[in-house]
């Protein structure tokens, strides 16, 4: 349960966000390496048996055999379809119940088939339960989140009744990534062996890294996250983004600019990148690493495409950047800049943010960008007192899911009335996952649930943006994204400093 957060703790989190220097980029040792399910995957991952029935597979599992007995889980002909007839096999689950043979407990599950794992892996699933893994960072140089939130979102979602998948208790293993794509590694690497699929929960390095990590790759972890960069992610056949990345959100970026009137402001001093002899219009700020390209191009290819000037500014993230974004933000400000999309470690844009403010002759600035990046509770509570609140109402910037006040009456009774955005949008995500699993539930191995989802489409699910793999190449399943603007007037729930985000429209802007 989380508790308000005191100023001392604020304090402490901007003083750590002066040292921030791994929230954003490629670090030069995250590649990407072999691609999933392949039959070599399949026998790493079941200790080297490709898929073979009756086989053990990591973490005590046992595959049913046709017409075999597997010990401790099913009797009978090893394949049972729903509506069927039970052919005189049963299933029982860990609890010791026994169902009518189609399902753990006797329960198929809502909107998808129940089946027997067979033919792949089932490292991480029980007859009873299923595991999944999630990292984030709790600790680390620079976390811009609330310590608790993400424990708590990752595995509130599932621990309400209704939420199995034909009848098997999803249970989240947690850890901790550090904020590093080195932490990353280390405890996606662990999860692979143990775990069904992972999810990465927030981090832009630390989610490169591990669906990259060598042992993700090698045994064909289905591996899932928000949409953030596509750096070495497009070829992985195990990697499912579940909302837009950031290249593809730049048309959305701009839509919404549009429709709030402020994509085209008044010129500043300075000339522009992309069309001879006139004066930049928008600064575009992003990270100078690779993870950030994707997010730079994309936006900037929606400004040549209106014909809208813009500046190109690249910055480094590295080391203690506190002076360097507060001076950049003085110089947009002298330079005359209105309208600035970024993408950079939070703690860079609320540096810079205050730096501008502190420089400008007035208080006309909009913001603008992708997601999910700074709508966050703690990044509005920061950059609206860094700004002196001057940048209320001016910062909009685009999210998977609604801000925390379309929170749902079921997400409020979960937490039992006190929560954050961060718990709201992983209760997005999970509702999103749990279709998806659903989906795959007639074999619940980590290859059939690859193959299920390149195929899936999942329409909006409290609030969260819907999701279609079968018509966009299988693995970035994004096809909208709703704007949320900083307000720091307002309050969020068990907090005690202003700062929210508000949802801007009745509903989603769609890029599909």
């Amino acid at each position: 349960m989380n508790r308000p957060r005191t100023g001392l703790q604020l304090l402490a989190g901007a003083m750590a966000l002066t040292a921030l220097t791994t929230a954003c980029g490629l670090k030069p040792d995250a590649t990407a390496t072999l691609k999933s399910g392949s039959p070599a995957a399949i026998a790493a991952a079941n200790n080297g048996v490709p898929g073979a029935p009756g086989g053990t597979v990591p973490g005590g599992n046992t595959v049913p055999g046709p017409g075999g007995t597997s010990p401790g889980s099913v009797t009978g002909p090893g394949t049972v379809a729903v509506g069927g007839n039970n052919s005189g096999g049963t299933v029982s689950n860990d609890n010791g119940g026994t169902g009518n043979g189609l399902v753990p407990g006797g329960q198929p599950a809502a909107g998808g088939a129940c089946g027997l794992p067979h033919g792949g892996t089932t490292t991480g699933v029980t007859a009873s339960t299923i595991n999944i893994g999630v990292h984030a960072p709790l600790t680390g140089t620079g976390t811009p989140f609330p310590n608790s939130s993400f424990q708590a979102g990752a595995a509130t979602f599932w621990q309400q009744p209704g939420h199995e998948i034909c009848g098997r208790k999803v249970q989240v293993e947690f850890k901790d990534d550090q904020y590093t794509p080195a932490g990353a590694r280390q405890v996606c690497s662990q999860m692979a062996s143990r775990d069904y699929l992972v999810v990465g929960g927030g981090g832009t390095d630390q989610i490169q890294a591990c669906a990259t990590d060598p042992d993700i790759q090698r045994l064909g972890v289905p591996y899932l996250s928000a949409g953030v960069t596509d750096n070495g992610l497009t070829s992985l056949n195990n990697y499912f983004a579940v909302s837009l990345t950031y290249a593809q959100q730049g048309t959305l970026v701009l839509k919404n600019a549009l429709q709030q009137g402020i994509a085209n402001p008044t010129a500043s001093n300075q000339n522009s990148d992309n069309i001879a002899g006139q004066k930049a219009k928008w600064a575009v700020v992003t990270a100078n690493s690779p993870n950030f390209a994707g997010a730079r191009n994309g936006m900037e290819s929606a400004l040549k495409a209106a014909k809208i000037p813009y500046k190109d500014i690249q910055v480094s993230q590295q080391g203690n950047y506190q002076s360097a974004a507060t001076q950049l933000g003085q110089q947009l400000a002298l330079q005359g800049f209105k309208t600035i999309f970024v993408d950079a470690a939070p703690g860079y844009f609320i540096f810079m943010a205050g730096g501008y403010y502190s420089a400008a002759t007035d208080n006309k600035a909009n913001w603008v960008g992708p997601g999910v990046t700074y709508t966050e509770v703690t990044v509005a509570q920061f950059i609206c007192n860094g700004t002196k609140n001057a940048i209320s109402g001016h910062a909009w910037f685009l999210a998977p899911g609604p801000g925390i006040d379309r929170a749902t009456d079921d997400f409020k009774k979960a937490y039992n009335g006190r929560y954050d955005d961060i718990e709201w949008g992983l209760w997005g995500l999970s509702n999103a996952l749990w279709e998806l699993m659903k989906k795959a539930s007639a074999n619940l191995t980590r290859q059939n649930f690859i193959a299920s989802t390149e195929h899936a489409a999942v329409p909006s699910q409290a609030g969260y943006s819907p999701i279609d793999y079968a018509h966009h190449g299988g693995h970035f399943g994004g096809t909208a994204a709703w704007v949320q603007r900083v307000n720091c007037s307002k309050t969020e729930p068990n907090q005690n400093q202003n700062g929210q985000w508000d949802t801007v429209g009745s509903n989603y802007l769609r890029l599909y």
